[in-house]
C-alpha cells in the first residue's frame, strides 16, 4: 500500500490583524543603494507602508532611532533633516525615538524639525537641564480596538559626547528605571500590548535593559547591528530589528483571535522541524565509520559531536511534541521586507526627495531625480563591485 502525506493543518484564522512596521538606524539615507540589487529609499518605504494599511485592520509605524545623518556641516545636516523628516511623515509615523545621530543634529535642530515635520517623537528618559521633559515620554493609541503603548529609550552619551550634551542641556536619565516608570504608567492608562523603542548601544546593552523591564511585550532595537528574521525572546519580551538605512522594513503582523493578547509564533514549529531534520541529517553522517585509518583526535571529535546532537535532537523533539500541529487562538508573524526594485516608489515622497517639493514648491531635496546615493554595497565592497552576491 502506498505511503501517505500527512494532511498539513489548517491555516489559523485572521482574526482582527494589527501591523506594526518598524525600522531604525536610517542615518538619513533615502535613496536605494548603489548595489547590484539596490535597496532601499523612502519611497518604496511609502509604498509597503500604504500596502499594509489596505490590508490590516489597523497599522502603527515606529522607528528606534538615527533617521537622520549629522555628518555634514551644521546648515547642511539640517537641511537635509527637514526632506528626510518630510518623507517619512507623509508616508505616516506612529512613533520614533531619538538615537544619538539625531541628538548630534543639536537640540535646536532637532526640534525645529521634529515640530515642522509634526513627528510624533517619544522618550522616557531625556530631558532638558532644568528638568523638564525634551519630549514626550510615550504614546497610547487604540489600534483594531486594542490600547497600546509605546515608549522610547535612549542610551547615555559615550565619553566623546557628555559634554557636547551638557552644552546642548541635555540630560540622560537612567533608562532603564525610565523603561520601568514607562511600562507602569502605560499599563495603568491600560494599555494591553507594550512596544518599547530602544536605542541604548550594542545587542548586549540592548538585551539586559529588555531583560531588567518587566511588561514589555515587544522592543524594537536601533544601533544593535541585528537583523531578525525571527523575533528573540528575552524574558517576557521579543525583540526585534530590522538593519540598516533604510533597505529593509520590518513587518510584525499580530492576529488577535477571540480577544486574547497571547500570541503564538506561526512560524516556530516549522523553524523547530527544519532544525530537528537538519540535525538528524548531520548526524546520519556521523553515523558512518571512518575506517581505522583516522588519528585519535578526529574519532575523539566525532564522538563528542555525536553526543552534542543527540542531545539537540532529544531537546527539539521535545520541544515539538508540546507545540500544537495547528495555531487555534492569537499569533504572530514576523519578517524582514527588502525594499527591492519591484516594489514601485511612491511618486509624492519620491518628488520631495528629488526636490520637487510637497506639493511643487521649491525647496531642494536631497538626491536629483534618478540618481542613486553612494555607498559600499551590502557585501562591504565598494559600491557597484559585486552588490549582493
Amino acid at each position: 500500500m502506498p505511503a501517505t502525506s500527512a494532511v498539513p493543518p489548517a491555516p489559523p484564522a485572521r482574526g482582527k490583524q494589527i501591523t506594526l512596521l518598524y525600522s531604525s538606524n536610517l542615518l538619513g539615507e533615502t535613496s536605494p543603494c548603489s548595489c547590484t540589487l539596490p535597496l532601499g529609499g523612502v519611497a518604496r518605504r511609502a509604498t509597503a507602508i500604504a500596502g499594509a494599511r489596505a490590508g490590516s485592520d489597523a497599522v502603527l509605524v515606529v522607528d528606534a532611532g538615527d533617521l537622520f545623518d549629522a555628518s555634514r556641516r551644521a546648515d547642511e545636516n539640517e537641511r537635509r533633516a527637514v526632506v528626510v523628516a518630510g518623507a517619512v511623515a507623509r508616508a505616516g509615523l506612529t512613533a520614533l525615538t531619538p538615537g544619538d545621530h539625531d541628538l548630534a543634529l543639536g537640540l535646536p535642530a532637532l526640534r525645529r524639525v521634529v515640530a515642522g515635520a509634526k513627528l510624533p517623537m517619544v522618550s522616557a528618559n531625556l530631558y532638558r537641564s532644568g528638568g523638564d521633559r525634551l519630549f514626550d515620554a510615550d504614546r497610547l493609541v487604540l489600534a483594531a480596538g486594542v490600547p497600546i503603548g509605546i515608549f522610547g529609550v535612549t542610551a547615555p552619551p559615550t565619553p566623546a559626547d557628555a559634554a557636547r550634551w551638557r552644552a546642548a542641556g541635555i540630560e540622560v536619565r537612567d533608562p532603564v528605571q525610565a523603561a520601568r516608570e514607562a511600562v507602569r504608567s502605560l499599563r495603568a492608562r491600560g494599555a494591553a500590548v507594550v512596544v518599547a523603542l530602544v536605542h541604548v548601544g550594542a545587542p548586549a546593552e540592548s538585551r539586559r535593559l529588555v531583560a531588567a523591564v518587566g511588561g514589555i511585550d515587544w522592543a524594537v532595537l536601533g544601533h544593535s547591528g541585528l537583523n531578525l528574521e525571527s523575533p528573540e525572546k528575552v524574558g517576557g519580551a521579543r525583540l526585534l530589528e530590522a538593519m540598516s538605512e533604510g533597505k529593509n522594513l520590518g513587518r510584525l503582523d499580530l492576529h488577535v483571535v477571540g480577544g486574547s493578547l497571547t500570541f503564538a509564533d506561526r512560524a516556530e514549529r516549522a523553524e523547530i522541524a527544519g532544525i530537528l531534520a537538519d540535525h538528524r541529517r548531520q548526524l546520519d553522517e556521523y553515523d558512518h565509520p571512518l575506517g581505522n585509518t583516522d588519528p585519535a583526535e578526529l574519532l575523539e571529535y566525532r564522538a563528542t559531536r555525536r553526543h552534542q546532537l543527540n542531545q539537540a535532537i532529544e531537546r527539539e523533539s521535545a520541544l515539538l511534541a508540546r507545540l500544537p500541529e495547528a495555531v487555534t487562538g492569537s499569533w504572530f508573524e514576523n519578517r524582514i521586507v527588502a525594499l527591492s526594485p519591484e516594489i514601485p516608489e511612491d511618486p509624492a515622497v519620491g518628488a520631495l526627495i528629488e526636490g520637487d517639493g510637497a506639493g511643487g514648491g521649491s525647496r531642494p531635496g536631497i538626491h536629483p531625480a534618478g540618481k542613486r546615493r553612494p555607498g559600499v554595497s551590502h557585501n562591504g565592497l565598494s559600491a557597484g563591485a559585486g552588490g549582493h552576491l
